[in-house]
């Protein structure tokens, strides 16, 4: 999963939750594909975070550039 795109683990985890929602799938698959949103939810979050400390100094050293 590491080698995702945020994007590419925002679209699978949209397609769990839109079968999920759907209450066609059987209950062993339900419980993989939960697990499987977990760990894309956690990818995305940890992305966030990285990209949020990015833009934090970037802005940090920009202001330290404009004074």
């Amino acid at each position: 999963m590491s080698e995702m795109k945020y994007e590419d683990a925002v679209k699978k985890l949209t397609d769990i939750m839109e079968k999920l929602e759907s209450g066609d799938i059987p209950l062993d698959k339900t419980f993989e594909m939960y697990e499987e949103g977990k760990k894309l939810i956690a990818f995305c979050r940890n992305q966030l975070t990285e990209a949020e400390g990015k833009i934090l100094k970037i802005s940090k050293n920009g202001a330290e550039e404009i004074k």
